[in-house]
């Protein structure tokens, strides 16, 4: 049994809800001695390019813990939901589909999270209409998505500009920040 160490008052009420940002880097598998978690925030990650995605419109966000005969989990689910879509937003989302994702939510309180963060989400599915797309990711977790604040712009780097990616998932980044599509 673990005693109770500290008193629970009200907190302030000046707290805002819904998410700001969105940020997507390629999953890969992280070793467990290649990071430090306290069980809340991570303090160490391997150099992760992460790039942004602004948001108009609030995406639906749901983490919840479920259990099964294996134990305690969290489902995490994210849909993000795009406007004025253009010929070259059209097949870069249709790169995203069934592949693997980083996702960090930066929300109306400053505070950063890192989702898919043992198993990676997966962009599962893709709703069009003529002016929108909405994309949503997936995932199951061991743990409850941990705060980033810490190591954003170290560990976590954020790219401006357009995003290329090989069909192997790689990035190729040039020393002054260009990218290019090689198919």
């Amino acid at each position: 049994m673990v005693p109770i160490t500290a008193n629970r008052q009200l907190p302030c009420k000046n707290t805002i809800g819904g998410i700001k940002k969105v940020f997507l880097a390629p999953y890969k598998k992280v070793q467990r001695s290649e990071i430090t978690y306290n069980g809340v925030s991570l303090i160490e990650f391997p150099e992760t390019f992460f790039y942004i995605f602004d948001l108009v419109q609030g995406p639906a966000f749901l983490q919840q813990q479920n259990e099964n005969e294996g134990g305690k989990y969290f489902e995490v689910s994210l849909s993000l939901t795009f406007n004025r879509i253009t010929a070259f937003d059209n097949l870069q989302f249709q790169k995203l589909l069934k592949k693997d994702y980083f996702l960090i939510v930066l929300d109306s309180n400053g505070d950063y999270f890192l989702l898919g963060f043992r198993n990676g989400l997966t962009a599962e599915t893709l709703k069009t209409t003529t002016t929108q797309y909405t994309i949503e990711f997936k995932g199951m977790e061991e743990e409850f998505a941990p705060f980033v604040n810490d190591i954003m712009g170290t560990d976590i780097i954020t790219v401006e500009g357009l995003n290329y990616i090989f069909q192997d998932g790689r990035d190729f980044i040039f020393e002054n920040d260009t990218n290019y599509i090689f198919q």
